[in-house]
């Protein structure tokens, strides 16, 4: 099903500034989900509205945006880009639609994860380890910390609640003559302990906290190599794995409702992408976006 611009002009589409300055946000009581899409030609960020099924494109800019994240309150979305030469990560201030750059390195910041509070911004970045690290900045940009010391492959990270963990997907340590595997680990922010969760024969990475700190959502691959995908649920200590979607079609990037209720995620092999949604326990599955082209990594705008 195709989707149409129809709840805001085109004046509006790239930056959502169609309200006066002593406005509210035109569009912050609807139910929102941002995805990254290539449908336009190349990566953007994009907007659909649950209630009217309307897309808007976000960026809008020939370089390609990828991997984004919402701040807190829903008023900005920070993101990856190589638009100015290198892959960066930069700020969207939803109002307005200025765009700030947070990072300035040799080398690429990606993947950008908020802060539940609002002020800091957990990235991957190869200013270290050609692997990629995970590194975590105010939320205006600066020197940043680095968090993990690996030396390994390490992508998406994903703050708790509560602030005090990281979640993210790495590269996990290989038994003698097989590859190594893409799992989940937790890292405490206080003591710098981690902890793999997961231990599957095939792929996962992409977690996502719930809301009340309970669960892990991410994708999983229960087989060798990147051959289907489903979505599956873990206790933030390794227990109680459980897989919601179970089924031929491959799904991927999990993320939840503000209420914990339902979750979105992207659904097919790779081309095309759709963005679809299910209760929190993999029932009553919807598509919420289906068109050419990949779409992808949605989330939820906070409310």
């Amino acid at each position: 099903m195709n989707r149409t611009l129809g709840w805001l002009t085109l004046a509006c589409a790239a930056t959502l500034a169609c309200a006066a300055p002593d406005e509210a946000d035109p569009v912050a009581a609807a139910e929102q989900v941002a995805f990254v899409s290539d449908h336009d030609g190349n990566y953007d960020l994009f907007l659909v509205d649950l209630e009217t099924d309307s897309v808007v494109n976000l960026t809008a800019h020939p370089g390609m945006d990828y991997g984004f994240t919402w701040s807190p309150d829903g008023s900005a979305i920070a993101f990856s880009s190589d638009r100015d030469g290198n892959r960066e990560i930069y700020r969207l201030d939803l109002l307005g639609g200025e765009v700030t750059r947070l990072t300035d390195s040799e080398t690429r910041d990606v993947a950008p994860a908020w802060s539940p509070d609002g002020s800091r911004i957990a990235f991957v970045s190869q200013r270290d380890s050609e692997r990629g690290e995970i590194y975590v900045m105010g939320a205006d940009g600066g020197a940043p910390t680095r968090i993990t010391r690996n030396d390994r492959y390490e992508e998406v990270p994903s703050w708790s609640p509560d602030g005090g963990s990281l979640a993210f997907g790495a590269l996990a340590p290989a038994a003698e003559g097989a590859d190594p595997t893409l799992q989940i680990f937790r890292i405490d922010l206080e003591t710098g302990e981690e902890a793999q969760l997961t231990f599957l024969a095939g792929h996962n990475s992409a977690p996502r906290w719930s809301p009340d700190g309970s669960l892990i959502a991410f994708y999983g691959q229960v087989g060798e190599g990147f051959d289907g995908a489903d979505i599956m649920t873990i206790a933030p200590d390794g227990s109680g794995l459980a897989n919601l979607t179970n089924d031929p079609e491959p799904d991927w990037q999990p993320d939840w409702s503000a209420d914990g209720a339902r979750i979105v995620f992207a659904r097919g092999p790779g081309d095309p992408l759709d963005v679809w949604t299910m209760r929190a326990d993999g029932s009553d599955r919807r598509p919420l976006v289906v068109r050419d082209g990949r779409d992808e990594q949605p989330e939820w705008r906070p409310r």
